[in-house]
């Protein structure tokens, strides 16, 4: 079994384009969509689109839940909002916060199973930069994930594969594909600080489940046309996201 692994699209479609064209050599069994899908200054409506498309398991992100309340103190959200139809907020609205997958050994989240969808499963930002979180931080995070031993999280867009070990004895892997469209960002909250991956490439990932049940996995950056991405949210009125998208710097 191979599963595809989408996060974070934030609305551009270029980096989504080219994340798909790359996947479908992969020949992924299934593949699973982790939410914050179309909200940022490049293709709302175009990304909205594609990932309708798909027609696979697509959860919502903290992005969508804004959405769908109204929420607009993101400029994202702002940014987004009057660029959807009618029909991509029907879609939105409709989206599941979780999802359980393969008979409950996978677990697919925004944030953490425990946390909600702002919640930063595997970092510790509290020196102003995502570094990987402590065995006891991630733990409590970790309480709501039943049987799984495989989660899929979004929300940091930190390409990140980190194994844990369950009460009971079994390991748990917790997979963090990165983000297909924003590789870097700022945020006040919990405090403030900065996420960077350093590259502007596309990321995905692929998990394959072994022999024993175990899984395995690819993190994967992709090429794409990430100066033309950059002009876009430019010409949007996004100069900063410019910036971050083109770098991977903020």
């Amino acid at each position: 079994m191979r599963i595809a692994v989408l996060a974070d699209a934030h609305g551009n479609l270029l980096a989504l384009e080219a994340v798909l064209a790359d996947l479908r050599k992969q020949a992924p069994d299934l593949l699973v969509n982790l939410g914050d899908l179309c909200t940022g200054a490049f293709d709302p409506a175009g990304s909205a689109d594609m990932q309708m498309a798909l027609g696979c398991p697509t959860i919502a992100g903290n992005h969508e839940r804004n959405l769908v309340e109204g929420d607009d103190t993101s400029s994202s959200v702002a940014f987004a909002r009057p660029r959807l139809s009618a029909r991509h907020l029907e879609w939105i609205k409709s989206l599941p916060a979780t999802l359980r997958l393969l008979d409950v050994d996978v677990l697919a989240c925004h944030g953490s199973p425990a946390g909600g969808d702002l919640d930063y499963l595997l970092e510790d930002v509290s020196c102003g930069r995502a570094v990987l979180a402590s065995e006891d931080a991630i733990k409590p995070r970790l309480e709501g994930a039943g049987l799984a031993r495989l989660i899929l999280c979004g929300h940091t867009h930190v390409p990140r594969a980190v194994q844990m070990g369950g009460e009971d004895g079994r390991h748990v892997l917790v997979v963090n594909p990165g983000s297909i469209g924003m590789p870097a960002y700022t945020d006040d909250s919990p405090v403030p600080h900065a996420i960077e991956t350093g590259a502007p490439h596309a990321r995905y990932a692929v998990v394959t489940r072994g022999a024993g049940g175990t899984w395995s996995v690819e993190l994967r950056a992709v090429a794409y046309d990430w100066d033309r991405a950059a002009e876009q949210a430019r010409a949007n009125g996004s100069p900063n996201l410019a910036r971050m998208t083109a770098t991977g710097r903020a």
